[in-house]
Parts: structure tokens; sequence; C-alpha cells
């Protein structure tokens, strides 16, 4: 298993963006979703009465290749699913 750091840059419609300069590191390619999720959540906790609807997890590797794209609604979704578990 090899180990790598990916950065969880943040975007919204409006051009406003959240850029992730560390990055984290994440042991599984199949982990990217939940830690998207988590920095979304992260964001939104921070401003709960502003609008996400529009912004997205926008993950990049370290050689700056998109691998995926989460929305920040997708992220508050699983975490109204968590509490139901």
């Amino acid at each position: 298993m090899t180990v790598q750091r990916y950065h969880f840059h943040c975007v919204g419609g409006g051009g406003d963006v959240v850029f992730d300069l560390s990055g984290r590191w994440v042991p599984r390619l199949r982990a990217l979703g939940l830690q998207a999720d988590r920095v979304a959540q992260a964001i939104m906790a921070g401003a709960p009465d502003t609008d996400w609807s529009d912004w997205l997890v926008d993950v990049h590797d370290a050689c700056g290749r998109r691998v995926l794209v989460r929305a920040f609604e997708d992220a508050r979704s699983a975490k109204r699913s968590e509490t139901f578990d």
C-alpha cells in the first residue's frame, strides 16, 4: 500500500476558492470520498448559514491531476445518513 498526498481544494460557483496548500496523506484511493466529505463538512460547519449548494471539493494528486470531484451537497447528505446508522 502506498500512501499519497492529495489536495482538497474547495471551489464555489461564484469563483470563490479555498486552496488546500499543504494537502493530506490518504492511505487508499477509495478513502478519498470520505476525506472529501470531511473537508466539506468542516468548511460548512464554519459558516452554517451560507448557501453551499454550488460548492465542490476538487481533489488533486501530488502531480496536480484531478482524481475526484465531490459536491458539498453530497457531503451534507453523507453526514445525515451517518446520524441514522
